[in-house]
């Protein structure tokens, strides 16, 4: 297994850079993130700086650590640990005859993407954390009261996922969820009801497993997610190009007590090589979201966890 680090470098418009690999280099001409090898006995984050340093003359000040993926090449497997870099001291430039380009999240000017990078750039739009709604537990007061407090703080990605409605209150409550979260920029997904999607013009659907293993192609929505249990699940979600998916259960949950988890190691070999972002759902809460991270996921989606 090659180690490699990865550094998504933000300037402060929101703009990350891409590197091309230069003649010479193999797979030539494919465009990636700054990195390298991290070599023997050498931490991730200090093989990150000296790359950086190498390649571009630059000194990272800030940097979080992200996602890790596997990938494997017709040479050998690579674990590549994502940071997001977004401080450092210097001036950018080439210094290994590398063409650079700085790139908006949502309209990517160049091509082709080295494979293993695609699945990162489809997730750096996406929030650390899915939130779903939990309306039986917390009652409708206390509910819209935690929800307006999380819109508030930041932009969210919220699930409407209440079984025990009726679909006249189910549609009440969408609207309302609608309303509290239209000025903040946040994402709304209702579960499973397509029509009422429509009807309400909610920005996306969150499909169920049954719906993902029944469906041709990918619904004509801003936004589509799917929920997944298995790696069939997974490449469906692959082939019907939805912008993410959520795969549970990690852990034992409180809804499905009977359910046997996933674990954290399971979890990463589910994903292995997918190329739609995963959420890793059930049983979560904001202390999970570094193993999220570590185990390959975009991050973790929560409901009780999350209000």
């Amino acid at each position: 297994m090659i180690q490699v680090v990865a550094g998504i470098i933000f300037d402060s418009d929101g703009h990350f850079l891409l590197a091309r690999r230069p003649s010479g280099k193999i797979y030539e001409g494919f465009w990636e993130f700054p990195g390298g090898k991290v070599e023997k006995y050498e931490s991730a984050s200090k093989a990150l700086a000296r790359e950086l340093e190498e390649e571009l003359g630059i000194t990272p000040q800030k940097m979080q650590s992200w996602i890790r993926k596997k990938f494997r090449y017709p040479h050998g497997e690579v674990n590549i640990e994502f940071f997001k870099v977004s401080h450092w001291t210097g001036e950018i430039k080439s210094l290994e005859g590398q063409e650079l380009h700085w790139q908006k999240l949502q309209a990517l000017e160049v091509a082709p993407i080295l494979e293993p990078n695609i699945p990162i750039l489809k997730s750096l739009h996406l929030p650390d954390r899915y939130l779903i709604t939990n309306l039986a537990d917390l009652g409708q007061d206390r509910f819209f009261q935690r929800l307006s407090n999380a819109v508030s703080q930041a932009p969210q990605y919220i699930q409407i996922r209440e079984k025990h409605l009726s679909i006249s209150d189910l549609e009440a409550f969408t609207t309302e969820v609608l309303r509290v979260c239209r000025s903040s920029g946040s994402k709304v997904l209702l579960n499973s009801h397509i029509d009422i999607c429509d009807k309400l013009g909610v920005d996306g659907i969150h499909l169920n497993s049954t719906q993902l293993k029944n469906i041709t192609k990918r619904p004509d929505f801003n936004l589509c997610a799917g929920s997944c249990h298995d790696k069939a699940d997974l490449a469906i979600v692959d082939e019907l190009e939805l912008d993410f998916a959520v795969l549970s259960p990690v852990k034992v949950t409180n809804s499905h007590p009977e359910g046997v988890p996933l674990g954290w190691k399971n979890f990463n070999t589910l994903i292995d090589g997918v190329k739609t972002p995963v959420y890793a759902l059930g049983g979560l809460s904001e202390g999970d979201l570094q193993d999220a991270w570590v185990h390959g996921a975009v991050g973790a989606a929560m409901m009780r966890g999350a209000w």
